[in-house]
């Protein structure tokens, strides 16, 4: 028994401990980042000062057998942070014929009918992972919550990802999926009509990407784009974010700079806007959006940048910025309510969609 009181003693004590270094580094020179994240980041900093690469290194990919190790390793990191979401409804993996690079790989997520019986809205997600790693795999949990709460059917994408595919593939894919749920969206379970695309990150780069493809060729099928922390120019690092997060929050500088080298080898092709949409000539008659920004987080400045400058060419913006959020965070439902109060907001704001 005293045995037992001993453990349970050190237990509690290791608890406050960790509460409050939690608590202590929370408070940054930048500001002050949700506690929980706080301990996950100063544990990692204690335990490898020198730091870990993140898993998106350019030398690390050089084989078919690292890039797959890596994208295991992503997927495994992943998923402990989510919780589990129990979904009513059906899900499918199938692929899409036609896509430019064969067989296109989608998600579909099915929710039960809404309680009125109206058609639902048709939701098409890009998946965030520095267009190398990830899959709709790692964005299952948040899909599940998305499609039932919104309710919406849901299709992930499976696009295709450097170093094997060079951008623009990814986006070339994203547009074809586009085009075929748009012309097929009865078939799915879902409205005939204009289409939400959302993505995180990479993902909010290709959401961005192709709503610019659609407005140019005049096709009006895309009714809303919602972009999470989104990556929109990869030609710079320099912005303040990028130097006031460059390490210990997550996603680092030295990631994204060895994203850039897998996604677009050339620096000379960066700054076309199929892959730096915030290079875009115009944003006149852009779909509404909703963006979703992280205070510690590198892309937080040109997520601002790009919200400024639809507002500026007169169209309509939803801006959410959750200042003591790092990159990812809506995939780390475990770690924080925001990941669950923000999916509540993107549905919301799928509802409101004429």
């Amino acid at each position: 028994m005293t045995v037992f009181l001993i453990v349970i003693a050190v237990l509690v004590g290791l608890a406050v401990a960790l509460l409050g270094l939690a608590h202590y580094w929370a408070n940054t020179p930048h500001g002050r980042i949700k506690p929980t994240f706080a301990l996950v980041f100063g544990l990692a900093k204690l335990l490898n000062p020198k730091g870990t690469k993140r898993g998106l290194g350019a030398a690390e990919m050089d084989t078919p057998e690292q890039t797959e190790k890596m994208r295991t390793e992503f997927l495994k990191n992943m998923a402990p942070l989510a919780k589990p979401v129990a979904f009513a409804g059906t899900i499918e993996d199938r692929s899409l014929s036609g896509a430019p690079g064969g067989e296109l790989p989608v998600r579909i997520y099915q929710p039960d009918a809404r309680d009125d019986g109206g058609p639902l809205p048709l939701v098409l997600y890009f998946h965030g992972g520095g267009f190398v790693v990830g899959s709709p795999v790692s964005a299952d949990a948040a899909m599940r919550t998305l499609a039932m709460s919104t309710p919406a059917v849901v299709v992930s994408v499976d696009y295709r990802m450097a170093p094997e595919h060079p951008g623009p593939a990814a986006a070339d894919d994203c547009e074809f999926a586009v085009n075929w749920c748009y012309e097929h969206a009865q078939a799915l379970g879902a409205r005939q009509g204009r289409v939400v695309v959302a993505g995180d990150s990479a993902g909010g780069n290709l959401s961005a990407v192709v709503s610019h493809r659609n407005h140019s060729a005049g096709q009006d099928r895309i009714g809303l784009q919602v972009l999470i922390y989104p990556w929109l120019d990869l030609t710079r690092t320099d912005r303040p974010s990028y130097i006031a997060f460059s390490s210990g929050f997550g996603l680092s500088t030295k990631d994204i700079e060895e994203s850039m080298e897998r996604y677009v080898p050339l620096p000379t092709d960066r700054a076309h806007p199929d892959i730096s949409p915030l290079h875009a000539k115009s944003f006149a008659g852009l779909p509404p959006a909703c963006v979703i920004t992280a205070g510690f987080d590198v892309l937080r400045d040109e997520g601002i940048a790009y919200t400024e400058a639809m507002r500026a060419a007169g169209v309509a913006v939803r801006h959410v910025h959750e200042p003591a959020m790092p990159h990812g965070f809506i995939s780390m439902s475990r770690l924080c309510s925001e990941a669950g109060k923000n999916l509540e907001t993107i549905a919301s704001e799928i509802r409101a969609m004429v």
